[in-house]
């Protein structure tokens, strides 16, 4: 036990003393972190910059465009497909990209067209396929009749042509100008039910029987178009 000191003279260290206490030393003070490396801080700063990452992607997956092929004229049936025949555009397809020909890849070799495009048409690749080996022409007629169920792309079909007909006269000719004809596309007019109108056909048809039909064309010949075979029943 510590002796206490009364003969120093001082009366406020005897007080202390009486009291049963020594001076105590002030506690010392816990030094704090900076502001600037506060945990809710640093937390808030992430989900911000995550924030503008999230909008950043959203805004460049919205605006993302695809390269396809679209044809730089008219192009028929038929057409064997090249280069010249095509140029770039830029659009946005999304899922429907799939069905048109990219032209981040290198076009196909050896295909052609299965239906005619318009200028500036996209190239769908359903209108694509492998070069007819038979060499086939692509001639399109206009038929004022109402077309069988079988008459569809891809079916066979052969072509009559009546001439000598009239109102007055029933007596004529009937001949058959192609046979085993591949349809390859149909357009029906926007009048379709009015009297007169007619079904436009797109056909491949052998060389050899081109120039009769081409003839029958230029003579204003009504033309059938029949399912391959129908007519020889």
């Amino acid at each position: 036990m510590a002796t206490l000191d009364y003969a120093s003279g001082d009366p406020e260290l005897a007080e202390r003393a009486l009291r049963g206490g020594a001076p105590q030393p002030a506690p010392a003070r816990r030094l704090r972190r900076p502001a600037w490396f506060d945990p809710r801080m640093i937390i808030g700063v992430g989900l911000i910059l995550a924030s503008v990452a999230g909008v950043i992607f959203l805004l460049n997956a919205q605006n993302r465009t695809l390269p396809v092929y679209a044809a730089d004229r008219e192009l028929s049936t038929g057409t064997q497909l090249s280069a010249e025949d095509l140029h770039t555009v830029h659009v946005r397809l999304d899922a429907a990209a799939e069905h048109y020909l990219s032209a981040e890849a290198e076009l196909p070799p050896d295909v052609e067209l299965l239906r005619p495009l318009s200028e500036g048409e996209l190239v769908p690749a359903a209108a694509l396929g492998a070069v007819d080996q038979q060499r086939r022409q692509a001639v399109t007629v206009d038929v004022q009749h109402a077309l069988a169920r079988s008459v569809q792309p891809g079916r066979s079909v052969d072509v009559w042509a009546a001439s000598g007909f009239s109102a007055l006269e029933q007596s004529g000719e009937v001949t058959m100008l192609a046979t085993a004809a591949e349809v390859t596309d149909i357009r029906e007019s926007d009048a379709t039910f009015e009297p007169g109108a007619a079904v436009t056909v797109e056909l491949l048809v052998d060389p050899a029987e081109v120039p009769d039909l081409l003839a029958a064309l230029g003579a204003g010949d009504e033309l059938t178009v029949l399912p391959a075979g129908a007519g020889d029943n």
